[in-house]
């Protein structure tokens, strides 16, 4: 038997996962265009020239790139996820979820994937149709990835905000 309280919990995790994506996306726009932003306002603005500003212009494009792989990270949201455990009470809980508020959260995964486009075809799927599509799209670990690419983006950005410090003190 389904509890109510479960299928709850598994909403609620969609919900403060779709807003951790909207936190990520927002911190990749302000940190990358703020980059750029605080590049021109310093060479043009201050008219001071030293090429380690440039730094800061090359963050703002790593963190623009970067702000793809949020995409990819955030593409299948975890119900789905969880419709491929093999814990059957799991994937249970994860199809209830689904089927209660399947407008949202399919509209979600359907966004995210198909975006603009027709995608009529993800709402009619069942439940097995609708496990082999997010198989698909899951098939390369974004989220291990993302965390990877994390532990590279952090020294990056620190480094580049030491190279600006040394710049300015010049």
């Amino acid at each position: 038997m389904i509890s109510t309280t479960e299928v709850i919990s598994y909403y609620d995790e969609f919900l403060s996962e779709k807003k951790t994506n909207r936190r990520w996306e927002l911190a990749g726009y302000y940190i990358g265009y703020g980059s750029y932003l605080v590049c021109f306002w310093i060479v043009f603005g201050l008219k001071r020239e030293n090429p380690l500003f440039s730094s800061l212009f090359f963050l703002g494009l790593f963190t623009r790139f970067a702000s793809l792989m949020i995409g990819q990270v955030f593409l299948v949201p975890k119900v789905f996820l969880r419709l491929l455990s093999v814990e059957k009470e799991e994937s249970d809980l994860a199809w209830q979820t689904i089927l209660n508020r399947k407008d949202e959260i399919v509209g979600r995964l359907a966004r995210n994937v198909y975006g603009w486009n027709d995608s009529s075809e993800l709402f009619e799927m069942d439940r097995d149709a609708l496990s082999r599509f997010v198989k698909e799209k899951t098939s390369t670990n974004w989220r291990k990835i993302g965390k990877n690419f994390l532990l590279l983006y952090v020294p990056v950005f620190l480094f580049t905000l030491y190279l600006t410090y040394i710049a300015w003190l010049e």
